[in-house]
């Protein structure tokens, strides 16, 4: 679908992703000439219980955020399709950068200094999105939706957060989300039983960093139980790893509480 304009104002550029329902797109803006991407959902007899709710989420979520490493809220629009259908097509600002996930297709992995670079960066974020009133909970942390520079030779000077599809505000009294959103061996254990929370978000970007200095996916790296046996797999120094072991403890009471309790720990140099 390459050239095709759709809004009168959008000219499809790239298919990025492809989800039953759903579609993510590269775009122009023929108005400001600038790039977009437009998050399509599909109002038809395919639409998915989930589908609406994660559009409008997404929606909800990039409207109050403000922060020049995640995407802002530009706007949406109606689709009319073939034989009576809609879509509704969700447009945010595109931030340049090349995953995580596709360095690592690359085989192109992080060494230590990028893995504290971009644990760094990704903090910061998250510090922003949880000190939201509520806090916003990402719930989908991992290679795929953390962008990272083109240059090959200095990956993690920029470190972007994108795929806000399944944040969740957490209004509960105890700062507590019931609901099952992410992906198999980035989500936290507390995060498959049903109650996700900050310290959720900490377990994902631990994962991913450690999948992104091993280039090893979740489900092969040795365990000791329900802990990742990181001496097993990882070649770092004793300090980083203790932190990162901190990250990833499937108990969440042992698991850093608080994205700044987190940064305040991370080893430098």
């Amino acid at each position: 679908m390459s050239g095709q304009i759709l809004g009168d104002r959008y000219e499809v550029e790239q298919q990025l992703g492809k989800k039953s329902g759903r579609w993510t797109l590269l775009a122009r803006d023929l108005m400001t000439h600038e790039p977009v991407i437009l998050k399509v959902v599909f109002i038809d007899e395919n639409l998915g219980p989930d589908d609406l709710k994660l559009f409008t989420r997404e929606a909800d979520a990039l409207q109050v955020l403000a922060h020049p490493a995640t995407p802002r809220y530009l706007g949406y629009f109606e689709i009319d399709l073939p034989r009576g259908g809609k879509a509704l097509a969700l447009i945010q600002s595109y931030l340049p950068g090349t995953s995580l996930d596709k360095y690592l297709k690359a085989e192109r992995t992080l060494s230590e200094a990028e893995a504290k670079q971009v644990a760094r960066k990704a903090l910061e974020i998250l510090q922003y999105l949880h000190a939201q009133q509520p806090p916003i909970v990402h719930r989908d942390i991992k290679p795929s939706n953390v962008l990272l520079s083109d240059d090959e030779g200095a990956i993690a000077t920029q470190v972007n957060l994108v795929d806000f599809g399944s944040v969740k505000s957490l209004a509960s009294a105890d700062g507590t989300t019931f609901s099952i959103v992410g992906t198999e061996g980035y989500v936290a254990p507390e995060q498959i039983g049903r109650r996700a929370m900050t310290a959720s978000d900490l377990y994902s970007l631990g994962m991913t960093l450690v999948v992104g200095m091993t280039g090893i996916e979740p489900m092969n790296l040795p365990h000791r139980g329900l802990r990742i046996d990181l001496a097993q797999c990882l070649q770092c120094s004793p300090d980083f790893a203790t932190w990162l072991k901190q990250m990833t403890e499937s108990d969440v009471t042992q698991r850093f509480r608080t994205a700044d309790a987190a940064l305040a720990a991370l080893p430098t140099g």
